[in-house]
């Protein structure tokens, strides 16, 4: 580094520059201290959080933060280049370019890119605005325009259109258009073109801050099949306000019960009810003391009914759980659910249930048994409308008793890397519930015997019904984990449990919702889930009526997943006896057939009713900056306006920083 008379300094070798937030590498610089400029040349190169760049040669104001470039290349924070012939830096956040090339494609796989005569690249309002410019696939010019206008961060401005086509909508064309009013504030507008139902329009606003989110959408057709204005609302939002107290509302309605069937995609296509809810709840503590509260109010829309009038809407309920801690064996648990029933025909009214309990946990030094007494009543008290005088506030009470006791034999290999543990679980449940079938049924239903209810002293959802019990319940579980070294976690190499129940009572409340038992044993539950290799499971059960001699219902699958494929292979079986007869065959796999190359294809099949209720078969090519995408498929879910199936095919075509085509 040498110094000349008039400060004129000359660095050459590897020079380092640092100044402020920006580091500047070069083979040499002359640094002119008079004037406070720097002329840098030999594999230039500015760093900073705002860009990268390299260069030929560069002249630098150190003062103003200006300069200008000879054959540079910026390399923005999400990757995007621009490569030109000569760059002016107007200040650090603002580029003015000559013969310049665009395109957030990596560098050895440019696929697209955007060649201009002029460029201003501006990072601080998120945009490269170009003029003589044109669209290039592949060096090879696709579109010329005068001015291009191109975002590098979200900006206000129309989206690339979707397309597809099917049999019950038509060929689709939508073209959204985006709108950023703030950096909290964004929506989207998407007049949505179908060849065979018209013209629909969509709209979505999105809100988020330091409090939650809202987002509201909105869609709108007049239906020139149904020869109808049709439409769907859906929003949600969540506040978090004080005092640890969480607002919520979800809301979701269509115009009428077919909507879904023609409009929705696969996942809402067989919905039976649209459900919208808000809440207000709360959760606190003093002391040994643990409080939770809540404040709903619900509306469902039942798609199957072409009225609503019947259907039971919540308006509203208040909920209530209190949990006091006297001592490490004492637990007294105070619930509490006030509700609402409202419809336009039909018995209705308020319900209020209180389910005072007291539980005694147990648990022997070391861990190796534990237990859990729980005593306690509960009591129902209804006002109803539209009912008879003397059967308008009808009561009920009960008392309940349970005692549940679990145990772990393990045993550990001396490496301490297999461990196999075995659980017997037994549970009585005594439950003195009299007889309901005269009252009021608004949201209970009794249900089967799964895995989830085995260990239940009542098998009746809602609050309308509770069961009569006097029943021992029992599983034997089989645990076998593996892990690889002490510092990693276990994993389930084999699992095995068996369950069943004896009920020594068998006597319905309800004969209409709860049949008697024909025999004091149920079904046998079994279970087994085998995964021998990380990405690997087995899993099969079933349940087996012992009085019958026959399968009441098994499930089975096959999941594989692995790097570049997934499989799964599901069977569901329900015997007639048991319930509405079912036999579903479900596949659904994706296979990397060469590099970069994946297909996929799903099938469910109904053997019931032997007919393929979904089919799609699908190709994708993933290219580093362009991803092109095509999926056929076939719906055979005959509802909506008309009973044919859908069919139809996607496209998907995705250029990486310019955007998709398809749906």
């Amino acid at each position: 580094m040498t110094r000349s008379e008039d400060g004129t300094i000359t660095a050459t070798g590897h020079v380092i520059i640092k100044r402020m937030d920006e580091t500047l590498v070069a083979d040499q610089v002359i640094y002119h201290t008079p004037r406070h400029t720097m002329e840098a040349s030999g594999h230039v190169m500015i760093r900073s959080a705002k860009a990268t760049i390299h260069a030929d040669q560069a002249q630098l104001q150190t003062q103003s933060h200006t300069g200008t470039m000879q054959h540079a290349t910026i390399t923005l924070p999400g990757g995007e280049r621009i490569k030109a012939e000569q760059v002016r830096r107007i200040d650090d956040q603002r580029f003015e370019a000559e013969h310049a090339i665009y395109s957030s494609c990596p560098a050895d796989e440019e696929s697209w890119r955007i060649a201009a005569d002029h460029a201003v690249v501006d990072q601080e309002a998120g945009e490269l605005i170009s003029t003589g410019s044109r669209l290039e696939l592949w060096q090879v010019p696709v579109l010329y325009s005068p001015w291009w206008s191109q975002p590098l961060r979200r900006k206000s401005g129309l989206l690339i259109p979707s397309v597809n086509t099917g049999k019950r909508r038509g060929t689709e064309l939508s073209v959204p258009y985006y709108i950023a009013p703030a950096e909290n504030w964004d929506a989207t507008l998407i007049p949505h073109w179908m060849s065979v139902r018209g013209m629909m329009g969509e709209a979505e606003v999105r809100h988020i801050s330091t409090m939650g989110y809202e987002r509201i959408s909105g869609a709108a057709i007049d239906d020139t099949v149904a020869k109808r204005v049709r439409g769907r609302v859906k929003g949600e939002m969540q506040w978090q306000l004080p005092a640890s107290a969480v607002l919520r509302a979800k809301a979701d309605h269509v115009s009428d019960y077919a909507y879904l069937a023609d409009y929705a995609g696969v996942g809402d296509v067989s919905l039976r009810y649209l459900q919208s809810e808000a809440s207000l709840s709360q959760q606190f503590a003093l002391a040994d003391t643990r409080t939770d509260w809540s404040l709903q109010a619900q509306h469902l829309q039942d798609l199957l009914l072409t009225s609503n009038a019947t259907t039971l809407q919540i308006l509203p309920r208040l909920q209530s759980h209190t949990e006091w801690q006297f001592s490490p064996n004492v637990v007294a648990h105070l619930e509490q659910q006030t509700t609402r029933f409202d419809r336009r025909i039909g018995v209705d009214g308020w319900r209020m249930d209180w389910h005072p309990y007291v539980e005694l946990p147990w648990e022997l030094s070391g861990g190796g048994i534990r237990s859990t007494i729980t005593g306690g009543m509960r009591h129902t008290r209804y006002w109803l409308k539209s009912a008879a005088p003397n059967i308008s506030r009808p009561t009920r009470t009960t008392g309940e008793a349970s005692m549940e006791l679990r145990s772990d034999f393990e045993r550990i290999s001396e490496g301490h890397h297999w461990r196999h543990v075995v659980s017997p679980i037994v549970r009585y449940d005594y439950v003195g519930a009299p007889d309901q079938s005269l009252l009021p049924n608004f949201d209970s239903a009794f249900g089967l015997l799964t895995w989830t209810n085995l260990l239940s002293g009542n098998r009746f959802s809602g609050l309308d019904r509770i069961e009569k019990t006097n029943r021992l319940s029992m599983v034997l579980e089989n645990r076998l984990q593996t892990r690889a070294g002490e510092s990693d976690g276990a994993r389930d190499v084999l699992i095995v449990r068996g369950g069943a129940a004896y009920d020594m009572m068998r006597r319905s409340v309800d004969p209409l919702l709860q049949p008697v038992a024909t025999q004091p044993f149920s079904n046998l539950l079994g279970e087994v889930v085998w995964q021998p290799l990380a990405g690997a499971a087995l899993y099969a059960s079933g349940q087996y009526n012992p009085a019958g001699h026959y399968w009441s219902s098994t499930s089975s699958y096959l999941n594989l997943t692995g790097r570049g494929y997934s499989f799964y292979a599901g069977y569901l079986f329900i015997d007639q006896r048991y319930s509405a007869r079912t036999e579903l065959l479900d596949l659904r796999g994706s296979f990397s057939l060469i590099p970069r190359w994946q297909a996929t294809a799903s099938w469910q099949y109904d053997r019931v009713l032997k007919l393929s209720q979904q089919a799609t078969v699908g190709l994708e090519y993933h290219h580093p900056c362009w991803t092109l995408g095509l999926e056929t498929y076939r719906i055979n879910r005959r509802s909506g306006t008309t009973t044919a199936a859908n069919t139809g095919f996607r496209l998907l075509l995705e250029f990486k920083g310019l955007g998709s085509v398809g749906s």
